[in-house]
């Protein structure tokens, strides 16, 4: 009997045993939470609206944009068209409705063909730099384009130097001008003006500097070269279709044939007064010839 109480007691001190040691293991690990010295002070768990906020800033510091921050963007296009003055009065309704303005512009007749005073003409247009990509897939819409370069210069760092430089000089100002308050002799009142004036000289320009490159920067140039042509280029590649490509060469024979024949024409017009004059001169002297051989004594 007494070994079986004996017995009964060893088995609930290990029933007691497992059932601790099943606690343990289901407690929370909050060991390394306060493992790491440099973390005590410090919450233990961040609410949800400072990650947020963290990961935000995060964002917003690696979504930025590759291109610098200053940028000079320079665009030209030449593109060609039948109808000149329609061509010429889109591009004025588009400079208008993207708050650019014409910079400046050229318009000339350099061909006649058939009659017909062809034109061409140049633009340098200022555009925002926000509305360019819009301006210019607006203005591939308006003429057959025939090329298009991009030119993007970075100006960041000559502009940090610039500013940096406009700093320096305005501190040496504020020196000058604090030495000026407590000068006493004409020498040094003298030699301090001159650098002074020295001084507002560098400044002016540096200003200058800055204003002409924050405004390349904030409107982007765009060069326009528009020709008014009797035919437009046709925009044939390698893809192009062999039907596309022969109707293309049927209606391009048919054109030039039109074209010489006219020209041909024109030329002849343009030789008649040549032709008549020289016919004159030869009519004269072929009746002198024949007169003369006529008063010749015959044998």
């Amino acid at each position: 009997m007494k070994t079986k109480k004996i017995f009964i007691f060893i088995l609930l001190i290990l029933s007691f045993v497992f059932i601790f040691s099943g606690c343990a293991k289901n407690a929370p690990d909050i060991a390394p939470m306060t493992a790491n010295p440099e973390m005590e002070g410090m919450p233990v768990r961040a609410s949800a609206s400072s990650m947020d906020k963290a990961v935000e800033e995060y964002g917003e510091y690696t979504s930025t944009s590759v291109e610098p921050e200053k940028i000079i963007t320079t665009i030209t296009v030449t593109m060609q068209t039948k109808e000149f003055m329609d061509t010429t009065d889109k591009l004025n309704s588009l400079i208008s409705d993207y708050k650019g303005y014409i910079e400046n512009s050229n318009i000339s007749y350099n061909n006649y063909i058939n009659y017909t005073g062809l034109k061409s003409s140049s633009y340098t247009i200022r555009i925002p730099k926000g509305e360019m990509t819009k301006f210019v897939d607006e203005l591939k819409e308006i003429g057959n384009i025939i090329s298009e370069n991009t030119n993007k210069e970075d100006i960041t760092k000559r502009y940090r130097d610039t500013e940096s430089r406009l700093r320096v000089v305005e501190t040496k100002e504020n020196r000058i001008l604090s030495l000026l308050e407590k000068a006493d002799k004409m020498e040094d009142i003298i030699a301090l003006e001159n650098q002074l004036s020295d001084i507002i000289y560098e400044k002016e320009n540096l200003t200058a500097n800055i204003m002409e490159m924050d405004d390349k920067v904030d409107y982007s140039t765009i060069y326009v070269n528009i020709e008014e042509v009797a035919k437009l280029t046709t925009g044939e590649t390698a893809k192009t279709p062999f039907t596309t490509r022969l109707s293309n060469a049927f209606r391009d024979s048919l054109y030039f044939f039109n074209y010489n024949i006219g020209n041909l024409i024109i030329s002849i017009v343009y030789f008649l007064p040549y032709a008549l004059i020289i016919g004159i001169v030869l009519y004269a002297v072929w009746r002198f010839l024949r007169f003369k051989k006529e008063k010749l004594p015959r044998k």
